[in-house]
């Protein structure tokens, strides 16, 4: 895998900027009861709220965009199927950098959510020089919590901060880039 290009394919997966034609499946995938409960933040009211946040999406990637100053998402498609069944995106967070993800409720329980943050993490180190990247879940998301450890992450303690539009307790997570003597 050439970890400086997009789309990015690991064994199931193609990850690749988002584009105009996504908004239709990305409103169905916005609207599942785990996007919903998870990402509210992320649900989109219809159709045309769903083109304009994919269009916001398609120019922050821009060749390349940078995540330390705006979110940079790209789409997670199913390489047998073509079929769009989430994302994994990068966006600053004070002075690091936050990667999040979502995937098809049709999707989860695979393994694809690791295998998706595992190669984004990866390219993200390499493209926008990272030394670490930090993951936030709710506290009591134990399947997101369970996965980012199964994509290399370390838990690093619980806190209370603002948090999809609540206050709550967060698990905070952080991978680190590997040194070339790893």
């Amino acid at each position: 895998m050439d970890i400086n290009r997009l789309p990015l394919e690991t064994r199931s997966l193609r990850l690749r900027p988002f584009v105009a034609d996504d908004a239709a499946r990305a409103l169905l995938l916005s609207n599942e009861e785990s996007s919903r409960i998870g990402l509210p933040s992320q649900v989109y009211r219809d159709l045309d709220h769903a083109r304009s946040e994919v269009a916001h999406l398609v120019s922050q990637c821009s060749v390349p965009g940078n995540p330390k100053q705006g979110p940079y998402v790209l789409a997670v498609e199913h390489r047998s199927s073509s079929t769009l069944i989430g994302h994994v995106g990068l966006s600053p967070l004070d002075d690091d950098v936050e990667i999040g993800f979502s995937i098809a409720e049709s999707f989860q329980r695979q393994g694809l959510a690791t295998e998706a943050i595992d190669a984004a993490s990866n390219w993200a180190f390499e493209t926008f020089a990272l030394d670490r990247i930090l993951a936030i879940t709710s506290a009591t998301n134990t399947a997101s919590r369970r996965t980012l450890l199964r994509a290399g992450f370390i838990y690093e303690g619980d806190k209370t901060m603002r948090f999809q539009g609540i206050d709550e307790t967060v698990s905070v997570y952080a991978r680190f880039r590997r040194s070339d003597t790893e």
